[in-house]
């Protein structure tokens, strides 16, 4: 399976930068995950935590509030959020 490029973004500056085979997200429809070659989406992101997955990990974030722009190649997050890993 081919990665996607993943960039999460904070008032302090760029968060994370990875290339994960999938996130996770909860919106306000409900939840969408980004794979490589997905159909393009864009949603408001609902309180709850991201779920990245890479090669050997599972990395959960939390996250209060943002945006989600998801392409058939990259999935950038925008917060206001101070995030931190768990």
């Amino acid at each position: 399976m081919k990665k996607i490029s993943l960039k999460i973004l904070t008032p302090k500056g760029v968060f994370l930068e990875s290339s994960p085979y999938s996130v996770t997200v909860k919106t306000k429809l409900g939840y969408r995950i980004a794979q490589y070659g997905i159909t393009p989406f864009v949603g408001v992101i609902s309180s709850s935590n991201l779920h990245i997955l890479n090669d050997n990990e599972k990395i959960e974030i939390p996250i209060k509030i943002g945006i989600v722009y998801a392409n058939k190649y990259e999935v950038l997050i925008f917060s206001e959020d101070q995030l931190s890993s768990t």
